[in-house]
């Protein structure tokens, strides 16, 4: 017969293994959407030591004497009724409450405090209207509308004359001419914060996703202290005409824009934060008419010569260059379709010339002949330009967004 003490105990071997093996290292909590790291258990004494990668989940209804029903996201996506854990009281659970799921069992483990998304966080820039060239009137029209209600004295007079303005704007443009150079300078000059993201970012593979995105953007931007502007380029990336093919993700990048669309709806009513919203697209034609009758559209053009004249006047403003150099003839070599973006490569390759050809750096000085080769290497190797595929013409079929 067999000794029971050499029989070894599954117990205790398990607990073992739980504690973490015999380097006793705890695993860390795999959550990459948690808002902010957990605190430590001697901060939450609530808070449960979990061994496993977690599910978020959020609260939908409220404890109902049983049960509290739970959303998960991600590719576990569904609603489930879970008591509540050992630890926790019912209130802690009102809906919106932000919770981590077992991927197993969809028991709530813990509760997540609610924090800063590090991925909405927003942007510093010290760009003014001074680094931008040739678009006076673009930087005059939206300040106008946009700056009116940034600046919390006109906004007050605004609202006293019980007058209602954009809350959002769609800048057009081809790629290059200074959207959101435009943008930058507006939050830096009106001293707002600016929470940016690109149009892609918010198109996720699960239903719902990039939904719960766009609300936390939102969520972050009407918290802040100052006035924001949420800007979100490539717009069209989630805005396009909705039609009935669901096919290529359309649901999802639909329900999307839907999101969108009751932000800004709410905008309009919302007293907790001051938040402007500016889109920027070169493809508005594509774009879904419900967006497009919430903003107001302003046009940023290619510049013309004397825009152009202005753009390479600020770029060259902090270059030495030599004395023989004109800028007249310069912009003229220049090509019709160069944008802020052609001339600020121009400026930044004649830089580049002009320090190849000087024995001496810190005597370099910049030179009509280092323009001239710049703009020629720019056009024969038709960097930086417009390509074919991107002009404005009509190239793409539209059986393409049927």
């Amino acid at each position: 017969m067999t000794d029971k003490d050499d029989v070894p105990d599954d117990k205790e071997d398990k607990e073992g293994k739980s504690q973490g093996g015999e380097d006793g290292k705890k695993q860390k909590v795999q959550f990459p959407q948690y808002f902010q790291q957990q605190k430590s258990k001697r901060n939450n004494p609530n808070g449960t030591n979990l061994k496993t990668p977690v599910l978020r989940g959020v609260v939908v209804c409220e404890f109902d004497g049983e049960r509290i029903w739970v959303e998960a996201s991600g590719n576990m996506k569904g609603r489930y009724g879970v008591e509540i854990p050992e630890g926790y009281e019912p209130e802690e659970f009102a809906p919106g409450t932000e919770v981590a799921l077992d991927p197993n069992s969809f028991k709530v483990t813990d509760v997540v405090e609610r924090g800063k998304d590090a991925e909405f966080d927003s942007v510093e820039t010290d760009v003014t209207f001074q680094d931008i060239g040739g678009l006076d009137h673009v930087i005059k029209s939206v300040s106008s509308n946009v700056g009116a209600q940034l600046d919390s004295e006109k906004k007050a007079k605004i609202e006293e004359w019980g007058m209602d303005m954009d809350k959002s704007t769609l800048l057009i443009g081809r790629p290059g001419t200074g959207k959101t150079h435009l943008v930058k300078a507006l939050s830096n000059e009106y001293d707002a914060e600016m929470f940016m993201i690109n149009g892609p970012q918010l198109v996720e593979k699960f239903i719902g996703e990039g939904a719960k995105k766009v609300k936390r953007l939102y969520e972050q931007a009407r918290a802040s202290e100052k006035p924001s502007i949420v800007f979100i380029d490539e717009i069209d990336a989630i805005a396009k005409k909705r039609l009935d093919d669901r096919r290529h993700g359309g649901e999802e990048v639909e329900r999307t824009m839907s999101q969108l669309l009751s932000e800004l709806d709410g905008l309009e009513t919302e007293e907790e934060g001051n938040v402007i919203s500016i889109f920027a697209s070169n493809t508005p034609d594509i774009i879904d008419p419900a967006l497009l009758n919430r903003c107001s559209a302003v046009e940023v053009p290619v510049p013309d010569k004397e825009a152009k004249k202005e753009i390479t006047q600020v770029h060259t403003r902090g270059i030495d260059t030599d004395d023989s150099l004109d800028l007249d003839l310069i912009v003229e070599e220049m090509g019709d379709e160069f944008t802020g973006r052609d001339i600020k490569q121009v400026v930044r390759q004649a830089a580049i010339n002009a320090l190849d050809r000087s024995e001496e750096y810190a005597d370099a000085e910049v030179t009509m002949e280092d323009f001239q080769e710049s703009i020629k290497d720019l056009e024969e190797g038709n960097m930086g330009v417009e390509k074919d595929f991107l002009s404005s013409g009509e190239v793409v079929p539209e059986e393409m967004f049927a």
